[in-house]
């Protein structure tokens, strides 16, 4: 497969480039080395992109490598996950029968009896196989835009009244515009049928012309922390990266500090689609919560994408600001064509609960869409400073107390 080859090229080009070891990479990822072999190889193609991601920061490669790391692997395990079945073969059609022929008008080779129907069933067998392979082709690309979940549009004028009024969401309770957005999720089928968005005004259930694939923090850098109240005896070491969704929820671990959160943006329709804006809103403010802090590993690494934003959650307004180094929206998107957005969030003083908007634009439509944890559970982050720190050394066996660090 063309992707799947393109991805372990780009792989290998970036462990070579390192200088570092598969089995010394292979540590730092908490992978096995057999199986970061199969991943430069193209043998296998890992569920989730953390792996990779994980594999390109620290071989320091480039915000527009990673980027075409990411996209290639959106377009590898579409092929990969969602190629159809072979269809079985028809049976063969009744023939009428042919009028008798003279055995002398018949060229010598073919006087056999049933010599010359044989090769007409193998010649129509031949080009009914050559359709049906046309056809999976077809099948297979179309659904290699259909591959991340879709989300709901914001009714417009809800949102706008909001904004208008410059009303905060009380303590405790969510938005009431993340709370309107939110129904059952579109199938991927769903998600990907229908190629234009939602008007203001509009029918509220229509889709977006856009999905989300989202990805909260998964240990993008080697310094992520986590809040977590438990004893350290009763925290579970750090597991592999694909598996950071079920160690945070059998924990209750809340990101400490700082929080990253990775958008996956692509089109759903044939129309291209503008991203114009991302905004933030705080749902919650509170104290810090007094828990003991987890560091997932020794240092920081990592960098910024290409269109990625900071964020100062305890600012009385928190507004996105482009990262140094990085480019921010607009963006255009299409099926093929899919964009990373990387939204850096860090408070210092609070416990905060929060979410985005991401605003598109399509023609002569438009509209906003909100990215939370999913059904409408926002996005928490809570300080750190001066709680206890505990590590998970390399080879160790339990979690360690250490100074802690800013």
């Amino acid at each position: 497969m063309r992707e799947t080859e393109e991805v372990a090229q780009l792989l290998r080009e970036l462990k070579s480039r390192s200088g570092l070891s598969y089995g010394a990479l292979a540590k730092r990822l908490h992978l096995s080395t057999s199986a970061l072999h199969r991943y430069c190889n193209g043998d296998v193609m890992p569920t989730e992109f953390a792996p990779l991601d994980r594999l390109s920061r620290l071989c320091e490669a480039t915000p527009e490598e990673r980027v075409e790391l990411h996209r290639l692997w959106v377009i590898a395990r579409a092929v990969r996950g969602n190629k159809p079945p072979a269809a079985p073969e028809p049976p063969e059609p009744a023939a009428a029968p042919a009028p008798p022929v003279p055995a002398a008008a018949l060229p010598a080779p073919d006087r056999a009896p049933g010599v010359a129907p044989r090769r007409r069933a193998r010649r129509r067998g031949a080009r009914r196989r050559g359709a049906l392979a046309v056809a999976t082709v077809i099948a297979v690309l179309a659904v290699v835009g259909i591959v991340v979940i879709g989300l709901k549009t914001n009714q417009a004028g809800a949102a706008d009244s909001a904004r208008a009024a410059g009303v905060r969401p009380s303590a405790g309770a969510p938005s009431p515009s993340l709370s309107a957005s939110r129904s059952p999720l579109p199938s991927p089928s769903a998600a990907g049928a229908s190629p234009s968005g939602t008007p203001a005004g509009a029918d509220p259930s229509t889709g977006a012309p856009i999905t989300v694939s989202v990805q909260p923090s998964g240990w993008l850098t080697e310094c992520d922390r986590y809040v977590v109240n438990r004893p350290p005896s009763e925290v579970p070491r750090p597991p592999a990266v694909a598996d950071v969704a079920g160690w945070v929820s059998q924990v209750g671990a809340v990101p400490g500090h700082y929080q990253s959160v990775k958008l996956t943006v692509q089109g759903t329709g044939w129309e291209p689609v503008l991203l114009t804006g991302i905004n933030v809103r705080v749902t919650r403010v509170a104290a810090p919560l007094a828990w003991n802090v987890y560091s997932m590993g020794e240092g920081c690494g990592g960098g910024v994408g290409v269109h990625a934003y900071d964020v100062d959650l305890d600012a009385a307004r928190p507004v996105p600001v482009v990262s140094d180094g990085s480019t921010g929206l607009p963006v255009r998107v299409s099926e093929s064509d899919p964009a990373v957005i990387e939204v850096n969030a860090e408070t210092t003083s609070h416990d905060v609960s929060w979410y985005l908007e991401l605003e598109w634009t399509t023609g002569t439509r438009k509209g906003m869409l909100t990215v939370d944890l999913g059904h409408g559970t926002p996005f928490r982050t809570s300080a750190v400073k001066g709680r206890p720190l505990y590590t998970y050394p390399i080879g160790g066996t339990a979690w360690e107390p250490r100074p802690f660090q800013s």
